[in-house]
């Protein structure tokens, strides 16, 4: 059997899907080639993230497919095995679990843009300093190259204030 559910926010990105994985506690594990001789109905492919849920299929999985990961599941989750998994009270249903993993990644998300923006910051920073440094060098070299002495200093905002003297 089979079903579509659809989730308010597509998994693009590897790493903040197994940080919510992690945070909502289904312990991923990202399959490798070390992986791939284990019992599983579904047929594992490297770079598969294994999830400690189960169903008829083995260990729920996330694929990357069409640019988004996918939840791979048995949609028949009721009638498969319930009479151990459902005894136990830490499992939810697949679209609960969905809407928990969602949550998660949101603001998992929220997180990776923070520190992509404060990198960028960073980085802008970076470059504005090393912009500022190369217009003093040119301003003393252009200075010196006239004749001037040059006497380096900061005025009371900060700024780099150069002053120039000359003997006649």
């Amino acid at each position: 059997m089979s079903v579509v559910m659809k989730t308010t926010t597509p998994f693009v990105l590897e790493d903040v899907l197994v940080t919510a994985l992690t945070k909502v506690g289904a312990e991923p594990e990202l399959v490798t080639s070390e992986l791939m001789g284990g019992r599983q109905r579904n047929q594992l492919q490297i770079g598969d993230i294994l999830t400690n849920r189960r169903d008829y299929n083995g260990r729920q999985l996330f694929r990357f497919e069409q640019n988004r990961w996918i939840l791979m599941h048995d949609s028949d989750e009721y009638i498969v095995n319930s009479g151990s998994r459902f005894g136990d009270r830490r499992y939810t249903a697949v679209a609960r679990f969905l809407a928990n993993v969602g949550n998660e990644y949101n603001i998992a998300y929220q997180q990776y843009l923070d520190a992509q923006a404060e990198e960028k910051r960073i980085r802008l920073e970076e470059e504005r300093k090393q912009r500022v440094e190369s217009i003093r060098q040119q301003a003393i070299a252009k200075a010196r190259a006239q004749g001037y002495a040059v006497k380096e200093g900061l005025n009371s905002k900060g700024q780099i204030q150069l002053v120039l003297t000359r003997m006649v």
